[in-house]
């Protein structure tokens, strides 16, 4: 009898459930007593709450479960949190692709918001640049799932991921963790605290150096003449370094003070794709095809260009409690980014089809809220600015003499003779954004509870936008970002073929008003277990097409419109078996309205491409989260998660027709899971030992809406993983090895689709790290 790949996904999900009756991993691994699961806490509703008591679909993830799993970047949280995907964006070391239940932002283009929000400590980044954050002195991270509107404002319609560092516990202390592993790494991380004023001021800091070899090589140094390479470079290395300083004043029980900075400085090689489908670029030489590579993560892109991401900020935070219920909280924060970048689209040594690139961004932000807490009835409100700007400029290079520039796309001598064509496009985006929220929960019996909110936005936007077309016989990059614009190369030298978009002195300017509303009813039906159902709407801020085309869509000025996602969600959390078994089920139909779809097509030059955001899409997500811990033993524990997700476009309107039939959702796989198992054995004198291991399950996705692609991860696959942590019985040293990816299987992250070929970036093969850490 033959059984198709979607009953066995679903006998397998079956067959887990009924026999851990459990599973989903959540992240709140932590236990006390003889076995019993412990309370977990999470700011989700910004107070501190009983996770199970929270009617919100969340995965928490505590310190000792971050650290004892090697989870070392946020993006390796997709493994256990359902229905998630967060990937360094294509061609990118730290930029981040984030998607919760198929929702979130596929191009990292300045001016583009993401779908999944991202908070360090309540503060914002509005930016997916330096955003795949390196985990380390932190207390906790949350990913809250579906749309947070209300309490988290805009470009959260997807999700949230709250990023928390570790407070100051008052006591003079430090830690030091040295790491070393396969393909060369090397980390060294060092935090520490120390008490100023005893019980009032608090001095920490914490530094990350992390270091590692790339999984392969770059050819470099080609010689056009004999088709040689002389030379390589580091393919996804790793060359990072993270610090954080905070001050923590207390003047009184009731005021308080942080001021805190951090900076992150990534010098990692620019990664180079692999061409997932066979060029038809030839050596110069030999007329010989570029042939590709059996190797996923070797490269000829030729070039040893290094992506530099810096990020830093500072922020303020005063609390103030006026008493037992009511708590007043402000926070400042301002932030500053720039990336320079290149990318290489056809994968050869030719220089046929490069983008150097380079971003800034700027951001300003305050928030003044104010908590009530009192018996039956919860209240938290607030008013929150903020103002950035975003700018950004890059080079389509097309290198060689062009044999025709009426074809789409145009035809290119492949024999380099020191002319290129470049399409140079920059500009900038200033925003200014203002809202006000409130959100209460009123006991009303002992059994049911009502939480409604709602939040008042106001977006203004204000971008420039250029695009000229020229040819030129000078290196790149030829972009300057300026804030209102760009240069491009030198007018002696250069011809210019035409000025396509230049839109400037407030020509794109438009403003838009936003409501998110919410409303929850959890009902406790005993100690141990509670169901809910709610209803929350979320949107993504409006904007204009950096990449505008005037010359083909007079209309770029006019932009496009936020995109709108309404959500009803169904849940169950409990607590069953004497605290032995937490079980979480969450069920939700959304509906995505307006999305912001780029259509990319190819022109004859001088234009050579056109895009356009439009909203033109419908879409409906359904599916369900069911996530669980079981204490088996006092000693073992089972962890399981399950996602699944029908993400289906209903309307997609191009050209006047509706093509959805045609067209698919991104980064949208229908089944995610995760089974693991979690053993501690105590050694009396001699400390503890925990053993872990869990085995990850994700579905095939696409990279396009409107074509498949062989960069496509076009099947589903498994990643084990499994690691030790030896603990001394001081509690002073851990020794540990983490072995990750240990079938070294091959999955595709990322790609590109255009006229010079197709490339795919991947994720890490199999690493083995040993790292030891002492606290003093």
């Amino acid at each position: 009898m033959m059984i198709t790949t979607l009953t066995k996904k679903k006998l397998a999900v079956s067959i887990s459930l009924a026999s851990v009756l459990t599973l989903p991993s959540t992240a709140a691994f932590a236990q006390s007593g003889a076995g019993m699961l412990e309370e977990v806490v999470v700011t989700a509703q910004k107070r501190e709450q009983n996770l199970q008591e929270v009617p919100v679909s969340i995965t928490s993830y505590s310190a000792i479960e971050l650290e004892s799993k090697a989870i070392t970047t946020i993006i390796d949280l997709e493994k256990s949190s359902p229905n998630t995907q967060f990937r360094a964006s294509r061609a990118t070391n730290s930029t981040l692709t984030a998607y919760i239940r198929g929702v979130g932002q596929q191009d990292p283009l300045w001016g583009f918001e993401p779908g999944v929000g991202v908070y360090v400590d309540d503060v914002y980044y509005a930016r997916p640049q330096a955003a795949v954050l390196d985990v380390f002195d932190v207390e906790r991270i949350e990913v809250l799932r579906g749309p947070q509107g209300t309490l988290y404002g805009k470009n959260t319609v997807g999700g949230a991921v709250k990023y928390i560092t570790r407070k100051m516990d008052g006591e003079a202390s430090g830690k030091v963790t040295l790491a070393a592993g396969s393909y060369g790494q090397q980390d060294i991380t060092l935090s520490g605290q120390l008490p100023i004023i005893e019980n009032q001021l608090y001095i920490g800091a914490a530094i990350a150096k992390l270091d590692r070899d790339g999984y392969d090589d770059v050819k470099t140094g080609y010689d056009i003449t004999t088709g040689e390479f002389s030379s390589s470079e580091e393919n996804y290395n790793k060359d990072v370094t993270v610090s954080r300083i905070s001050i923590e004043y207390t003047p009184t029980d009731r005021l308080f003070f942080r001021i805190a900075a951090d900076k992150t400085d990534d010098e990692s090689n620019q990664p180079c794709g692999t061409q997932s489908n066979q060029t038809l670029l030839t050596h110069p030489a030999t007329g010989e095809l570029f042939l590709a590579s059996n190797d996923p993560y070797d490269s000829a892109c030729g070039t040893s260009h290094k992506s530099n991401v810096e990020n830093e900020g500072y922020s303020i935070t005063a609390q103030y409690d006026v008493n037992d219920a009511i708590s007043l909280k402000y926070i400042y924060a301002d932030r500053e980014g720039e990336t320079q970048q290149f990318i290489d689209f056809e994968g050869t040594p030719l220089d046929a089809f490069d983008v150097p690139a380079s971003y800034t961004d700027e951001q300003e932000s305050h928030e003044l809220q104010i908590n009530f807490n009192s018996g039956r009835l919860a209240i938290v409100g607030g008013i929150y600015y903020f103002e950035g700007n975003s700018a950004g400029a890059f080079d389509v290079v097309l290198n060689g003499a062009l044999a025709d520039p009426t074809t789409v796309p145009p035809t290119l001598d492949p024999f380099m003779d020191g002319t290129h064509f470049d399409l140079a496009i920059g500009g900038d985006v200033d925003t200014e954004s203002l809202s006000g929220y409130v959100n209460g929960s009123f006991e009303l019996t002992q059994a049911f509870t009502l939480t409604a909110g709602v939040r008042f936005t106001e977006d203004e936007k204000n971008s420039n936008i250029q695009r000229f077309s020229y040819i030129t016989t000078n290196s790149f990059p030829y972009t300057t970002t300026q804030g209102t614009g760009f240069t491009f190369g030198d007018p002696d030298d250069d011809t210019l073929l035409g000025v396509s978009t230049d839109i400037t002195d407030n020509e794109a300017k438009d403003t838009w008003n936003e409501v998110s509303p919410s409303i929850k009813v959890d009902w406790k039906m005993n100690d141990n277990m509670m169901f809910y159902i709610s209803y929350a709407e979320g949107f993504k801020s409006g904007g204009f097409d950096m990449r505008g085309n005037a010359a083909t869509n007079p209309n770029v000025a006019d932009g496009y419109d936020p995109e709108i996602v309404e959500t009803w969600e169904v849940g169950m959390k409990s607590q069953l078996l004497d605290d032995r078994l937490r079980l979480n089920i969450t069920l939700f139909d959304m509906d995505y309205e307006d999305m912001q779809l780029t259509v990319q097509t190819a022109q004859p030059a001088p234009i050579f491409f056109s895009s356009d955001v439009v909203n033109a899409g419908t879409a409906e997500i359904k599916g369900f989260e069911v996530e669980a811990l079981a204490q088996i033993t006092e000693g073992f524990s089972t962890t399981f998660m399950a996602g699944y997700m029908n993400a289906e476009l209903i309307e997609v309107i191009s050209a006047g027709v509706d093509v959805s039939d045609s067209w698919e959702m991104l980064n949208a796989p229908e089944w995610t899971g995760q089974l693991g198992f979690n053993y501690d054995i105590n050694l009396g004198n001699n400390g503890s030992l925990n053993l872990n291991t869990a085995v990850s399950y994700r579905d095939a996705t696409r990279n396009f809406n409107n074509v498949t692609c062989s960069c496509d991860q076009n099947k589903e696959y498994t990643v084990w993983d499994t690691s030790a942590n030896w603990y001394s019985a001081d509690d002073k040293w851990t020794v540990s090895l983490f072995l990750k990816n240990l079938g070294n299987t091959h999955y595709k992250t990322g790609g590109y689709n255009l006229g010079s070929g197709e490339l795919a970036f991947y994720g890490a093969p199999r690493t083995i790290t040993a790292s030891v850490s002492y606290n003093f």
